[in-house]
């Protein structure tokens, strides 16, 4: 069968005109007097305007068909203020970079004047407050994607930024307010990234940065191109080379400096679109998988000592199964199939499926995109924000992609393909295998929105995953999770030295028989920072019966029994500081 022929026939996952197929001719007609099926209401519920959050992102474009126009932003979801709520932050694409600009250009940008990121602090109950003006983050410029993490120890997140210009790196003061330090602190990034991953690249108790880089296209080098010079589309991503990602090495206070030629990336000129640190060799250090735009992924197995190696080619990532490059967009890691080692998952364009390459042991990888069920359905998509989430807590990973093509007139010059998808949520049977979620399950799976950036969250904080997914040119979804009514536990692991999070630590917890395994990875998604405290599912069991903790750098801890249904806040290398029961599902506290 062609691939043409499966994109048709499946052409209905993602697509903006087609609709649920009506019963056949053959089908037995309903008695008259029957009554209706009552509604269901959804699973994901989106209640962005419920909550306040009234942002619609803006790209700035006037018809030149800038390439970065159309690949932002990406959303930030941590606690910024310190009340153990996450609160939101999205990013704005709005104002074109004046500097890099003609006059014409920017007079076509001065529609877009006074557009920044916004961020809404969580008060609870689903009630959010826009606090951007004075936040230090309510500056104009072209922003793409984020990372968050602990840079000084100080216990609070800061935010690094990347951008079609100048990346930036925010420095918080506990209060949810920032300062502009990028350039003070050491930060000399491409002219062009798209956010990356915070973590211990040598463990030594801070955290280092990996910035992905994308293209390097200043504008002097723009391209005209489409089918004719009445239809311009947006080139493809040959039309220019890539540029080194960097890897930023923290001096303990949270200043940098380049330990890209150390550590061995330059030179590699990936296209990088995502990155997610993640032990892929389960050797107590995290490597770090790059998902390159129509170039060879990225693996940096980590030596421990923040020298890294590329893998990809001797891992099986590079390519996919076939051989082939594919156009990857986001990517995460995590344990689908339950053998405790983390799989890697990476989404890729329309007619691409996307791939997940089962971990094998030994940095060995299998693509199993075809037999998992979760690469068919996605040939008439265009993947770019895309995590593992346990919607129902069932103590498996479930998979949610956001879909949006580039071309915003693509209905102009393709047969099957439209420019706003639906978006996909793939459910786990446990073992790896993985079928779609019905629509009915929420409208960001019905309604075709131009999906970009995605994050998770327990936003209402009773204990499940709640999502958030930025829409490029219009509004974003934030869909409250109705999902989950099993058993569960959140664990907040603080890092060392007053850090305010673990990164590179491992659990395994048992639980009614059952292991399960879960990593505190850094970056992951595109263009997105989700929280680093782990929402396990457990399912029907009612304890956890045993909890092992591998911490940064080598330590455990164990810890049994731990009461389901709580909140268990660790200190570094074991200590439980606090345990509080959450409230049922759904009620908002």
């Amino acid at each position: 069968m062609s691939r043409r022929l499966l994109l048709a026939l499946v052409l209905c996952a993602c697509s903006e005109g087609a609709e649920r197929a009506a019963p056949g001719a053959n089908s037995p007609a309903a008695p008259a007097s029957a009554a209706p099926a009552p509604a269901v209401p959804p699973r994901l519920p989106d209640v962005a305007d419920a909550a306040g959050l009234d942002f619609t992102h803006v790209h700035g474009g006037r018809g030149r068909k800038f390439l970065f126009e159309t690949m932002g932003c990406g959303v930030a979801a941590q606690d910024f203020d310190g009340d153990g709520r996450p609160d939101l932050l999205f990013l704005q694409s709005g104002t074109l970079p004046a500097d890099e600009f003609s006059a014409e250009d920017r007079q076509r940008a001065d529609h877009a004047a006074g557009q920044t990121a916004r961020l809404y602090l969580n008060h609870g109950g689903w009630r959010f407050r826009d606090a951007t003006r004075g936040s230090g983050l309510d500056l104009a410029f072209y922003a793409q994607g984020c990372a968050a993490g602990d840079i000084d120890a100080d216990g609070d997140r800061d935010l690094y930024v990347g951008a079609y210009g100048r990346s930036r790196l925010f420095v918080n003061d506990g209060a949810a307010r920032f300062s502009e330090e990028g350039r003070e602190r050491g930060l000399r990034d491409p002219p062009w990234t798209v956010g990356g991953a915070f973590f211990d690249a040598e463990l030594d108790g801070d955290l280092d940065l990996y910035a992905v880089a994308y293209l390097d296209m200043p504008v002097q080098s723009h391209k005209l191109c489409g089918p004719s010079r009445e239809l311009r589309t947006y080139c493809h991503v040959d039309s220019w080379p890539g540029l080194d990602d960097r890897l930023w090495i923290n001096d303990g206070s949270g200043r940098f400096t380049d330990g890209s030629a150390a550590a061995g990336l330059v030179g590699a000129n990936g296209k990088g679109l995502a990155a997610v640190a993640s032990d892929l060799d389960d050797d107590g250090d995290q490597d770090v998988f790059v998902a390159n735009d129509s170039q060879a992924n990225f693996l940096w197995r980590n030596d421990g000592g923040g020298r890294f190696t590329n893998a990809a080619r001797s891992a099986g990532v590079d390519f996919n199964g076939e051989g082939r490059s594919e156009a990857c967009m986001g990517t995460d890691a995590g344990d689908l199939d339950g053998d405790l080692d983390p799989e890697i998952y990476v989404v890729n364009f329309q007619q691409e499926s996307n791939t997940l390459y089962r971990n094998d042991g030994g940095l060995l990888f299998t693509d199993v995109s075809a037999s998992s069920g979760a690469g068919l359905p996605s040939l008439p998509c265009l993947g770019f924000g895309t995590l593992f989430i346990d919607v129902e807590n069932d103590a498996d990973l479930d998979i949610y992609v956001a879909n949006g093509h580039i071309l915003d007139n693509v209905e102009q010059v393709e047969d099957l393909a439209t420019w706003a998808q639906r978006d996909q949520l793939y459910l786990n049977d446990g073992r790896g295998r993985f079928r779609l979620a019905p629509q009915d399950w929420g409208p960001s799976l019905a309604q075709p929105r131009v999906g970009r950036g995605l994050a998770r969250a327990d936003l209402d904080g009773d204990g499940d995953h709640d999502l958030v997914v930025t829409n490029s040119t219009g509004r974003p979804w934030v869909l409250r999770n109705d999902a989950a009514g099993a058993h569960r536990v959140v664990l907040r692991l603080q890092g060392p030295g007053g850090r305010a999070d673990a990164e590179g630590a491992r659990i395994t917890l048992l639980a009614g028989g059952r292991r399960l395994a879960r990593e505190v990875c850094g970056g992951g998604s595109y263009a997105s920072a989700s929280p680093h405290e782990l929402v396990v599912g457990l399912g029907e069991a009612t304890q956890v019966d045993e909890l092992l903790i591998r911490w940064p750098g080598g330590a455990d801890s164990r810890h049994a029994p731990l009461a389901a249904d709580q909140l268990h806040v660790f200190a570094f290398e074991g200590q439980l500081l606090q345990s509080r029961p959450l409230p049922p599902p759904g009620s908002a506290p």
